[in-house]
């Protein structure tokens, strides 16, 4: 990955990865615009490495950060579409993914939820929030059973109380980190 591309790319993604740190660290919202400004620079440094016949963190093809874009989308919509993560965080590996292309995010999706349950355990564990947390667990599973059981489908409902909200773009920054130090984009 010596390539001046390759190297802005991932200045870039970790920059862009800060900042949506910070904002979810603050407001538990990543911003819409930091997501598509990341896209937009992802595509752009694409271009040009196509262009300059140089190296790119998605590929070599120059579909490489749309397939890494709708890799790093749909493999966390799921947990959105549980509730168990919010839109912000998807995008976010999306975005990651626009940068890095798709085999690569399937990667830093491993790594970023290894690194969320044991954010969660830190967050639970230093926010002495772990009684509703099991609570809620126990809640959830056991209202997955009885609507399973009689047929009524296996659908999650929204909890009356939660423990607490974790900041996710933490572990997606973490993930990504680990996944490109252990298994670099391109090689």
């Amino acid at each position: 990955m010596s390539s001046p591309i390759a190297i802005a790319g991932c200045a870039s993604l970790a920059a862009l990865l800060c900042g949506a740190v910070l904002f979810d660290l603050r407001s538990r919202r990543i911003p819409n615009r930091l997501v598509l400004v990341g896209i937009g620079l992802a595509f752009a440094l694409h271009a040009v490495a196509t262009i300059s016949a140089s190296h790119s963190l998605a590929g070599h093809q120059w579909w490489a950060p749309l397939a890494g874009l709708g890799t790093g989308f749909a493999v966390l919509l799921p947990l959105h579409l549980l509730r168990a993560m919010g839109a912000g965080d998807v995008k976010l590996m999306a975005m990651v993914g626009s940068f890095i292309g798709a085999p690569a995010v399937l990667n830093a999706a491993l790594c970023t939820l290894v690194a969320g349950g044991l954010l969660s355990l830190l967050f639970m564990l230093g926010r002495g929030v772990a009684a509703q947390t099991l609570a809620n667990v126990r809640f959830l599973l056991t209202g997955w059973m009885l609507r399973a059981g009689s047929g009524q489908g296996v659908r999650l409902e929204p909890l009356q109380a939660t423990a607490a909200r974790l900041p996710y773009a933490v572990a997606i920054a973490l993930g990504s980190a680990a996944s490109l130090f252990w298994h670099p984009a391109g090689s």
